[in-house]
C-alpha cells in the first residue's frame, strides 16, 4: 500500500488552472455545478425552479435586461428591446412571480417617450432609486430648449425722484417732445398723470402706458421705443431705462409682476445679473426685486434628449416618460451656465449624497441637493453648498468616464485606462470643496459595470481571448487603493464573451455570464474577519443560454433561452430552501439539482 503523502480536508478551493504541483489543497481542475459553502462544504448547485415562459423566437435577443427590487411583493425583471429596422425599441417587464406587467409609453409630450429608445443592449444604462428607474441612452446627444425670441427696447420705464415742486420735466418719445412744469403744489401723482396723458395723446401705434407710484412704464407691441428724459434742476430728477440699468439703485420701488431688468453693476460680466420684480399681490404694486433669467437665453434642457424615467406607479404597472427637468430660473450662460453634458452623450447615471449625477466624456455633473432633476444654480450671484456640482476629471490620458460606484471615501470613477476618486475633505460634496484625483491606472472593460462585493470593488479587463478579474479595496482619501488580480489562478478560463457581472455581498460572490453561453462563472470568498479562508472559482451550466442573471438575498434569478423559448427561473442559494422538490415519507425535504421543475 503506497504511503499517504497529502490529505485533502475539503474541496473548497475551487478551480485552479495552475499545474498540479502549484495547486493549493482543495483546488481542482474543474468545479462544474458545484457550490463551495464554508459551512456545508462543496455541495451541488441548487436547481432552478421554472417561473414563466416569457416569449419565443428572437423577441428578446440582444436585450438590455435589468432587475428592480422594491418590496417583498414588488420585484421585477425587465428588458429594453432593441430598435428594429424601423421604429423604436420597447420595454417589457415581469414580476418575479411570472406576472407580465403593464408598461405604458407616455405620449403627452411633443416627442413621444418611446422615441428615446433608439439603441441596442450596449447603449442603455438603468439606475433605480425607489420607485423610479432612470434610463440613459448613450446614443442621444443632449440638447437645450431653443433660445426664445427677445425684442430689445420694446419697453421703457420713466422714474421720478427728488422734490416734485416747481420743476420742469422733459420726455422725448420716438421724436416727440413732451414738457411738463410742476407748480408749488406738485406731487408725484400729478406729474406722472400729466406725463402719461401727454404720451397717450401722441397716439403712437402699439404704445401703452401704465402709471405706478413713482414711475411710468411704456410698452410698444410693434417696434422699438426711442426715448430720453430729464427733470429737475440737475436734470436727473426724471430718468429713463429700458432693458438694463447701471445699478440696482435705479430700479423703482413699485412696478408690475415679473418686470425683468438687467443690472450691469460693473464692466465685468461676472457680477451682472437679471433682476425680476415680485409683486406682493402677484400683479403689480408693492413688492421686491429678486433674481431672474436672461430673456434671450434658453430656459433649460430639452427633455426629449435627456434620460427618461420608468416609474412603478402601482403593483405590476409602469410608465415610461420624459422627466420634467427643472428649468434655469436665474442668470445667463456666463453666471449660471448649462451643465457640462449639454452637447454631449451621457454614458451613465448615479445617485450619491442626495444628488442625481451623470457622466459624459470626462465630466461629472451632479444635481442640486435633494432636487434630483435640477442642474442649475439657485442664484447667479452666489454659490451655495446645495448647488449643482460640475467637475472634470483632468488627466494627461484620454478619460471617458463610463462607470461609477460609491465608497466610504467618495465616488469611485472608472475610465478605460484610469480610475479616479471624487471626494471632499469633510466627506460632504459641494461645488467648492469637491475634487477628483487619479488613484490607479488599470485597463478595464468599458461595457461591463464594476460591482461592489461588500467593501471590495470587482471589475473586469478583457483580452481578445479571455477575461481577467480584479478586486479593488479603497482606504483613506490620501492613500492608493489595493488592487489584486483575483482571477490569476484561473487565467484564460473565463471567456472574453462575458457581458454581465453581478455581485452578492451577502453571499460573498460575483457571477459572470454572456448571452451566447450556457455557463455562469463564479468567484466566492469567505472571511472570518481576520483573514480570507475561502477563495473559490466555479461555474454552473444552465439548460439554456443565459440572457441575464440577478441575485436578491438568497434568491438567484435567471432568464435562459432554450431553443427559441425564453424562460424565467429561480434558484434558492440557501441550503434549506422553502420549496422542496421531493418530500419523502418521513418528512425529509430533498432538493436535487433539477432545472425547470
Amino acid at each position: 500500500m503506497p504511503a499517504v503523502t497529502q490529505r485533502v480536508q475539503n474541496y473548497l478551493g475551487g478551480v485552479s488552472r495552475q499545474s498540479d504541483d502549484k495547486k493549493l489543497p482543495g483546488q481542482v481542475k474543474e468545479c462544474l455545478n458545484g457550490y463551495p459553502d464554508p459551512t456545508f462544504g462543496l455541495v451541488k448547485r441548487p436547481g432552478f425552479n421554472w417561473i414563466a415562459n416569457l416569449g419565443t423566437g428572437t423577441t428578446y435577443d440582444n436585450c438590455k435586461w435589468f432587475y428592480i427590487a422594491r418590496t417583498k411583493d414588488e420585484k421585477y425583471i425587465g428588458c429594453i428591446k432593441p430598435k428594429p429596422n424601423s421604429g423604436y425599441g420597447d420595454i417589457d417587464i415581469w414580476n418575479v412571480d411570472g406576472t407580465a406587467c403593464t408598461v405604458n409609453m407616455d405620449t403627452s409630450t411633443a416627442v413621444n417617450a418611446e422615441n428615446y429608445l433608439t439603441g441596442s443592449r450596449l447603449n442603455y444604462d438603468v439606475l433605480t432609486v425607489q420607485d423610479t428607474s432612470i434610463i440613459t441612452n448613450n446614443l442621444i446627444t443632449v440638447a437645450k430648449q431653443a433660445d426664445p425670441t427677445f425684442n430689445v427696447n420694446r419697453k421703457a420705464t420713466l422714474v421720478l425722484s427728488g422734490s416734485p415742486v416747481s420743476n420742469v420735466y422733459t420726455v422725448v418719445v420716438d421724436g416727440n417732445t413732451i414738457t411738463h412744469t410742476s407748480n408749488a403744489s406738485g406731487t408725484y401723482d400729478s406729474i406722472l398723470t400729466a406725463l402719461k396723458t401727454a404720451i397717450d395723446a401722441l397716439s403712437i401705434s402699439g404704445l401703452s402706458t401704465v402709471k405706478y407710484r413713482e414711475s411710468l412704464h411704456l410698452t410698444d407691441s410693434n417696434s422699438t421705443i426711442t426715448i430720453s428724459a430729464t427733470g429737475g434742476q440737475s436734470g436727473d430728477a426724471l430718468y429713463v431705462f429700458q432693458d438694463q440699468v447701471d445699478n440696482v439703485g435705479q430700479l423703482p420701488e413699485q412696478t408690475f409682476h415679473d418686470h425683468l431688468v438687467k443690472v450691469i453693476n460693473t464692466s465685468s460680466s461676472d457680477d451682472t445679473y437679471f433682476a425680476k420684480f415680485v409683486a406682493d399681490n402677484g400683479t403689480s404694486g408693492p413688492g421686491y426685486w429678486g433674481e431672474g433669467k436672461d430673456p434671450a437665453k434658453s430656459p433649460g434642457l430639452d427633455g426629449s434628449t435627456m434620460p427618461h424615467e420608468l416609474v412603478n406607479s402601482s403593483l405590476n404597472t409602469f410608465t415610461f416618460r420624459q422627466v420634467t427637468w427643472i428649468d434655469r430660473l436665474v442668470g445667463d450662460d456666463n453666471t449660471n451656465d448649462h451643465p457640462s453634458f449639454l452637447g454631449k452623450k451621457i454614458q451613465t447615471g448615479f445617485f450619491y449624497n442626495n444628488r442625481l449625477g451623470f457622466l459624459s466624456d470626462d465630466n461629472i455633473s451632479m444635481s442640486q441637493s435633494q432636487e434630483f432633476y435640477n442642474f442649475y444654480h439657485t442664484s447667479a450671484q452666489t454659490v451655495t453648498d446645495a448647488d449643482p456640482i460640475d467637475i472634470r476629471a483632468s488627466t494627461i490620458k484620454p478619460a471617458t468616464l463610463h462607470s461609477v460606484l460609491p465608497t466610504t471615501q467618495g465616488l469611485l470613477l472608472f475610465s478605460k485606462d484610469q480610475q479616479f476618486m471624487m471626494s471632499a475633505v469633510d466627506g460632504v460634496l459641494t461645488p467648492t470643496t469637491t475634487n477628483v484625483r487619479v488613484i490607479s491606472n488599470f485597463d478595464m472593460d468599458t461595457e461591463i459595470t464594476p460591482v461592489d462585493m461588500g467593501g471590495i470593488i470587482q471589475f473586469l479587463s478583457k483580452t481578445p481571448s479571455y477575461t481577467r478579474t480584479f478586486g479593488m479595496q479603497t482606504f483613506g482619501q490620501d492613500e492608493n487603493p489595493k488592487i489584486l488580480d483575483v482571477g490569476r489562478v484561473v487565467n484564460e478560463w473565463v471567456p472574453a464573451t462575458v457581458d454581465t457581472l453581478i455581485a452578492s455581498p451577502q453571499n460573498k460572490f460575483i457571477a459572470m455570464s454572456d448571452q451566447s453561453s450556457r455557463y455562469i462563472y463564479f468567484f466566492r470568498t469567505y472571511s472570518d474577519g481576520k483573514e480570507v479562508l475561502v477563495e473559490a472559482w466555479f461555474n454552473w451550466q444552465l439548460p439554456g443560454t443565459v440572457q441575464t442573471i440577478a441575485v436578491d438575498s438568497d434568491s438567484f434569478y435567471t432568464v435562459t433561452k432554450q431553443g427559441s423559448q425564453f424562460t424565467l427561473s429561480e434558484a434558492s442559494l440557501s441550503q434549506s430552501p422553502s420549496d422542496a422538490i421531493i418530500v419523502n415519507n418521513d418528512g425529509s425535504r430533498i432538493n436535487p439539482c433539477m432545472d425547470l421543475y
